[in-house]
């Protein structure tokens, strides 16, 4: 059995990753399985896997390091329920120490399995990180930075977002910072580029080798504090309710960006099936399939910095807009808004 752990800060394009690579490997006939993490309980992520019956397990409420044995428990059903050969296991974006408080002890603790790390990064965030021009809170900054210290591989991700000209310029700089690590340039959507990566990490045998970050757990503790969690399911009904929830996504975003919220990730899906994401670098809106029909399931995971209560003033304000400029009703469901707890890993191994 292989474990392929990604880590990386949120939006970084872990998950897509993840879809792409699952296709290819079932095509080709192996059994896949999927993990997918988050400090919240109402998951895109998990939902999207679902809906595609790609085999998949969540572990909610806290990161992997904090919810191990959940983490154990679901390799452990994939196994035995669909004989799985391969499993991808997705950290939460805010998290980082993978490699003393997830890696080590599935190392010791399932030595027949084959374990990789791979660390992801949108390329257009890593650049401004890489030139001090990010607005990101330094504390958030810290858990960006030692996600990719502790990475053997960096997935530089979304490069087909850039220009040949910015390319150039962020292999530069990831050469002087980075240049100690293997570092994959990526587009995900690129079948050859995705097998590049699939290959690379199948290959990697240094794991074991991989050496637990100095850590300071209160830097890394604020940083994610600094982040509000909320994680929202609604309906939109009305004629055409699709044009609605199109009007309604690209609100919220508007909203978002208007009080200058930075964005980890701002995340949507429709009716079980379609995604849509916005990170702190999307400047297009969100363009749905207008298809008739008068009621829409809407999922939303927000991640942004700012605090539980400011974000959910916003969500709310965005449904009065779209409900008070268009003739739709938006109802909402499950809700939950927090700001994640201090970071206690079950295993912390050096």
């Amino acid at each position: 059995m292989k474990i392929h752990l990604l880590s990386g800060f949120l939006g970084s394009g872990k998950t897509t990753a993840i879809h792409q690579a699952a296709r290819q490997l079932i095509q080709a006939g192996q059994k896949i399985g999927v993990i997918t993490n988050d400090q919240g309980m109402i998951l895109v992520d998990h939902g999207l896997f679902k809906n595609q019956d790609i085999p998949s397990r969540q572990v909610i409420n806290g990161c992997f390091c904090c919810n191990y044995q959940d983490l154990d428990n679901n390799i452990q059903a994939l196994l035995e329920e669909y004989q799985a050969e391969v499993i991808f296991a997705e950290s939460v974006g805010s998290c980082t120490d993978i490699v003393a408080t997830v890696l080590k002890p599935l190392l010791l603790y399932r030595p027949d399995a084959v374990v990789s790390l791979s660390t992801f990064a949108d390329v257009r965030l890593l650049q401004l990180v890489l030139k001090d021009a990010v607005s990101f809170d330094e504390t958030i900054l810290y858990i960006f930075k030692k996600q990719l210290e502790e990475a053997k591989i960096i997935v530089v991700n979304k490069i087909d977002l850039i220009s040949a000209e910015v390319l150039q310029n962020v292999q530069q700089l990831i050469q002087e910072k980075y240049g100690d690590k293997i570092v994959l340039y990526q587009n995900t959507f690129d079948p050859e580029s995705l097998k590049n990566w699939l290959e690379t990490i199948d290959a990697d045998s240094r794991a074991a080798k991989l050496e637990s970050l100095q850590i300071d757990y209160d830097t890394y503790a604020q940083g994610e504090a600094r982040l509000a969690w909320l994680d929202q399911s609604m309906e939109v009904t009305g004629e055409n309710a699709l044009q609605g929830t199109e009007y309604l996504i690209n609100e919220i975003y508007h909203k978002t960006v208007a009080q200058g919220y930075n964005i980890g990730h701002l995340k949507f899906l429709i009716d079980g099936e379609t995604k849509v994401s916005f990170t702190n670098n999307t400047q297009v809106e969100a363009q749905l399939n207008i298809l008739p029909k008068s009621s829409v399931n809407l999922l939303l995971n927000m991640r942004v910095e700012s605090t539980p209560e400011e974000i959910q003033h916003l969500i709310r304000e965005a449904c009065k807009t779209i409900e008070n400029q268009y003739d739709y009703k938006l109802l909402l469901h499950q809700e939950a808004a927090f700001q994640p707890g201090y970071p206690k890993p079950v295993f912390r191994m050096s």
